[in-house]
């Protein structure tokens, strides 16, 4: 069960770090057939990319799992710290058990952590869900529709947009969709959702609507997916 507060990540995209275990060893064969002198051994290099590359997948993995809506910057690098430390120093070690010299165990994995750093100083925070945030229990939005100027994707939530603030849903955009289209709210894109009312003009191409201008001065992209629903009234 997911706790409350975390990210609601599908499960292919929690897992998705294991993929640098294939990776490496593909790093390694292609290594190995470039310069390599003695031949392939497959066995040898699955060893190594199982035993130096998982402390790297899990520390991935805990980094996501451990992600809120609204987390300050600051404490998902202090945790990429420590996780990148903790899998640097358990990769090091596993490469000198499969044989690694000093060298290639600690100072080769150097980059990994840079790498790490990197991803978490990059890694996309989802906006925070308060209190007033969170949907009645009959599914209606925590901010009158009247007052939505549209309403954009937020990883599995919706963030709704009025007076110049936001707000989170607990909703998919395609209930949001759902709920919303009594008033007078359109789909113009896989991200966005918006009311007649709230449309200025929009701005059309060669096979249709390509974007729409809001009173408040935003413009959004319309997507040729969804064009179709800017022309039924």
């Amino acid at each position: 069960m997911r706790r409350a507060g975390t990210l609601d990540r599908p499960m292919w995209r929690r897992m998705l770090p294991i993929v640098l275990i294939p990776l490496g060893l593909l790093y390694c064969q292609l290594f190995e057939l470039i310069f390599g002198h003695d031949g392939w051994n497959l066995a040898a290099d699955l060893t190594w990319a199982v035993a130096t590359l998982t402390p790297w997948a899990v520390a991935a993995i805990l980094f996501e799992r451990a992600a809120r809506p609204g987390e300050a910057r600051r404490r998902m690098l202090a945790r990429a710290i420590l996780l990148c430390g903790l899998a640097y120093l358990a990769s090091a070690f596993a490469a000198r058990a499969v044989g690694a010299d000093n060298v290639h165990a600690f100072y080769s994995r150097i980059p990994l952590v840079a790498a790490g750093l990197l991803a978490a100083l990059l890694y996309p925070v989802s906006p925070a869900v308060s209190a007033e945030g969170v949907a009645a229990d009959d599914g209606q939005p925590p901010v009158r529709p009247a007052e939505i100027v549209f309403a954009s994707a937020a990883g599995n939530y919706v963030e709704l947009h009025y007076g110049g603030r936001s707000t989170v849903w607990r909703q998919t955009m395609q209930n949001a969709e759902r709920i919303l289209a009594p008033a007078g709210f359109v789909r113009i894109h896989r991200s966005f959702l918006v009311p007649r009312h709230a449309i200025e003009t929009v701005r059309s191409g060669r096979k249709g609507p390509v974007a729409v201008a809001l009173r408040d001065g935003r413009r959004l992209p319309v997507s040729h997916s969804y064009a179709g629903n800017l022309r039924v009234q």
